[in-house]
């Protein structure tokens, strides 16, 4: 049988269902109760059942592409606030790296407004922040801990 390739027919919104569907899957694996939202709900992608409330989870994925390190890197919107942001990375090789980070140091760590941007309210992390030693903890952190001890990961250039 032939192999089928889907690389260069994959669009921005099968990507972004892709990393919804990959989060919803590692939060249940990791013992939590979770649905995805329909799509274009406001806010945030994920609910996990925490207690007696529902904890809100956004999803941002991106892939590896020849030029990603020109381009910006995660961007969310800052006015769009919820518990958790799940950053999710496929690289090339198909390999997938993710980082759940509170949302709150998110904002702590991402770029801060300027006067010069066209969308304040947009914040980015940059790949270095991901991996470096403040933030490298909450690689795949799918059991929510706040500051999370993981083992450490080898800062590799994707």
């Amino acid at each position: 049988m032939a192999e089928i390739s889907l690389n260069s027919d994959v669009t921005t919104k099968m990507l972004g269902d892709a990393g919804e569907h990959y989060a919803l899957s590692q939060f249940i694996f990791a013992g939590r109760a979770c649905a995805k939202m329909p799509d274009c709900w406001p806010q945030y992608d994920l609910a996990i059942v925490s207690g007696d409330r529902l904890i809100s989870v956004s999803v941002k994925t991106r892939s590896e592409t020849d030029k990603w390190k020109s381009g910006s890197w995660f961007v969310f919107d800052e006015r769009s606030v919820c518990d958790w942001l799940v950053f999710i990375f496929k690289k090339k090789d198909g390999r997938v790296r993710s980082w759940v980070i509170p949302f709150e140091v998110a904002c702590e760590n991402a770029n801060t407004y300027t006067s010069a941007r066209k969308d304040p309210h947009n914040r980015e992390i940059s790949w270095a922040k991901l991996i470096g030693d403040r933030l490298k903890t909450y690689e795949d952190n799918w059991v929510l801990k706040y500051r999370a001890e993981a083992a450490p990961v080898a800062d590799e250039a994707v």
